[in-house]
């Protein structure tokens, strides 16, 4: 499990989070809905908000057992239980990163593996919590990722990678391989042994792991050379055995794949969405999905075309991905997500009753309305732009004032012998004065006309601003096209059973539309069109 930095995200998308959770990228769905025209239907997928209580609605890790129990991680323990009903929660010190069920196979309730950075816990079906460390020293506890095969779990933590037969003892995989931060690694079960690849301070290792009377032993790991790879650029996440690929390595960036049929390694850069770096890859729903920290994409391939499959809102980080019968669950910053298959696409003249209404405004309407609401039209940035490259013709102005106040007072005495009398006399004098002094100064800065200092904030704040308008679109795109689906759906089979629960979701979706534009859609579908 790998971590994302947390982003801020735009007020209003909260609002409508919920209503976001059943969408899949506008390029799979519209081209799926054209390709009902002339093709048999595919099988849809439909996402779903799974409840279940989460610290901060941050689901970080997640583990399906074969009996159908799901667990989940969080910040602060692990809940588990079958998903949908209540769920037993346990606490435990750290952040889950990763989690997977272990057991032997006549056990009816496997126990629960969680990996911390402060530890490796064993969760039992009870509740009880065992703590455990795979090695000595502190970096051996801090564990980043699980891996189970067969008989097999391999822990990889900060001061290498160790396995157990049992979840309770263990040893390091092999002495032969290098100490150091393990941040990669994925099991696969062959004929008579479990194949290992691990990745070690950026280095990718391969090995075999047999089970003899109970003990483990390890053959000599061979370094397997990628030639599209670095140091600098670690493995984020190993899959084996994923579609026509023995080996798919994930990057921040890129994939680098192995095929079955060839021994060569191939470099695929999926189109990820501007500053996202991916995390987990798995094949499920006949399709192929990669996680990244700006949302879940989705292809019919390796090779793609990659494209946002919305098990969340637009911007949201998807920590873990977990496939189950005919499901795929998503964990995000968001909560937690299913999805599962859906009838398939209704019939053309459905398709086209619901694509060409006049009684709705269009896409591009929408895109508008909401950028009005949002105030995040490019005549927004146009006017700082403008201001600023003015404002190096505008004078600082300077305004002082002084005061000054005088106050005087003056006596004289004096005597005089007059006729035989002593006079004498007191002469007082009292002046004031008051003046106020006001001054008034201009001054030009003439380099700031060439180039303001500001200009560069302004650059920032257009950067922030493209960026949040993207998922804002991007977000109404999805649902738009989606209640475009819905309303497709519900014009080929109106007497569907569903057909209820389909005009909900065509409300719901219109009810997220009507927020982003801020009542505008909704008045739009109240007035009849001329």
């Amino acid at each position: 499990m790998h971590f994302a930095d947390s982003r801020c995200r735009f007020g209003v998308a909260t609002a409508i989070a919920g209503s976001a959770l059943a969408l899949l990228g506008r390029a799979e769905a519209v081209a799926a809905s054209a390709g009902a025209l002339d093709a048999p239907p595919r099988v849809e997928v439909r996402w779903r908000p799974v409840t279940v209580q989460v610290a901060d609605d941050v689901v970080t890790a997640l583990a399906l057992d074969r009996g159908g129990r799901l667990a989940v991680g969080d910040a602060r323990g692990v809940a588990v239980g079958l998903p949908g009903s209540p769920m037993r929660r346990v606490a435990l010190r750290g952040e889950v990163r990763d989690l997977a069920f272990f057991g032997d196979d006549t056990d009816r309730e496997p126990a629960l593996l969680a990996a911390t950075p402060l530890g490796l816990y064993r969760v039992l079906p009870d509740g009880r919590v065992e703590s455990i460390a795979p090695g000595p020293g502190s970096d051996a506890k801090d564990v980043a990722r699980i891996a189970v095969a067969d008989r097999v779990v391999v822990a990889a933590t900060a001061a290498g990678a160790f396995v157990s037969t049992d979840g309770k003892r263990w040893q390091r995989l092999s002495e032969e391989l290098p100490s150091g931060p393990a941040t990669a690694i994925a099991l696969a079960k062959r004929e008579g042994f479990v194949e290992c690849w691990v990745a070690i301070r950026g280095e990718l290792w391969r090995s075999e792991i047999r089970v003899e009377a109970g003990r483990v032993s390890s053959a000599t790991p061979v370094r397997v050379s990628i030639p599209f790879a670095s140091g600098q650029r670690p493995p984020i996440d190993i899959v084996l055995d994923v579609g026509d690929a023995a080996a798919a390595i994930v990057f921040d960036s890129d994939l680098v794949v192995r095929w079955k049929a060839e021994a060569r390694w191939e470099q695929l850069r999926p189109a990820l969405p501007p500053g996202a770096s991916a995390s987990r890859l798995v094949a499920a729903l006949d399709r192929y999905w990669l996680a990244t920290d700006r949302g879940l994409l989705v292809a019919p391939n390796l090779r793609g075309p990659w494209h946002r499959a919305r098990a969340s809102s637009g911007s949201d980080a998807i920590y873990d991905l977990e496939t189950g019968e005919g499901a795929l669950y998503a964990g995000s910053d968001n909560g937690l997500a299913v999805a599962e298959r859906a009838p398939a696409l209704p019939a053309a003249a459905g398709i086209a009753q619901a694509f060409t209404d006049p009684s709705e405004p269009d896409v591009h309407s929408v895109h508008r309305a909401a950028l009005r609401y949002l105030s995040l039209e490019p005549a927004r940035i146009a006017a700082l732009r403008h201001g600023v490259s003015r404002r190096g013709w505008l004078p600082i102005l300077s305004i002082r004032a002084t005061g000054d106040r005088d106050h005087r007072r003056r006596s004289d005495y004096d005597e005089a012998f007059i006729s035989g009398e002593m006079r004498h006399f007191n002469d007082r004098d009292y002046d004031r004065s008051r003046d106020l002094q006001l001054q008034l100064t201009a001054s030009w800065d003439l380099g700031e006309i060439a180039y303001h200092p500001e200009s560069i904030d302004v650059s920032r704040e257009a950067r922030e601003i493209i960026e949040l308008r993207d998922d804002v679109l991007d977000e109404i795109t999805q649902l738009y096209f989606e209640r475009r689906r819905v309303l497709a759906a519900l014009a080929s089979q109106p007497d569907a059973p569903d057909a209820g629960e389909l005009r909900l979701r065509a409300a719901q979706l219109a009810a997220g539309i009507d927020a982003w534009t801020g009542g505008w859609y909704g008045h739009q579908l109240s007035t009849p069109t001329p």
